[in-house]
């Protein structure tokens, strides 16, 4: 089932939509039915609320957390831009990194903060530090939260302009 992509500028409706197809096809995104636009914003404020939480765990020196918080902030700008589109990523394997290949196909690979590079860096990192291993122990630097911090402010600036281009 292929839903029409609502008219939002600023983002390649064409990519998106191949995006949308594929993930379609394997069964990693369902359309939605209802407001898609109200539920993304609600997505990107929450996002926004995990982005300011972040910032106060920096603030805070509390490194492990600040990039974590960060993290679910860039992740859930990135749903919002999933549900933009009419779908939701639901819990399957991958799902992060579904959620973040269509939003950067919809706003932009690029140079962006949703390219694949730094979507991956970011997933791989958060990985580690949300999953402790004994055996290789990593502990986050303030250079690595200050990293996520930007990054995900970065993705929520994007994602909100958009949304509001729409």
């Amino acid at each position: 089932m292929s839903v029409a992509l609502p008219s939002l500028r600023a983002v390649d409706h064409e990519r998106a939509r191949r995006a949308l197809d594929l993930f379609e096809r394997r069964g990693d995104v369902e359309p939605i039915e209802g407001d898609v636009a109200a539920a993304a914003w609600v997505c990107l404020d929450r996002a926004k609320a995990r982005g300011t939480a972040a910032a106060l765990l920096v603030d805070a020196g509390l490194w492990d957390p600040a990039f974590t918080s960060a993290y679910d902030a860039y992740r859930s700008a990135a749903d919002a831009v999933v549900l933009c589109l009419g779908y939701r990523v639901p819990a399957v394997a991958g799902a992060h990194r579904i959620s973040c290949d269509i939003a950067a196909a919809t706003v932009g690979a690029g140079p962006g903060p949703f390219s694949p590079a730094s979507a991956e860096r970011f997933r791989r990192e958060r990985h580690t530090s949300e999953y402790f291993d004994p055996e290789h122990p990593v502990e986050k630097v303030e250079a690595d939260a200050r990293w996520a911090l930007d990054l995900a402010g970065r993705a929520l600036v994007v994602v909100e302009s958009a949304l509001s281009a729409g």
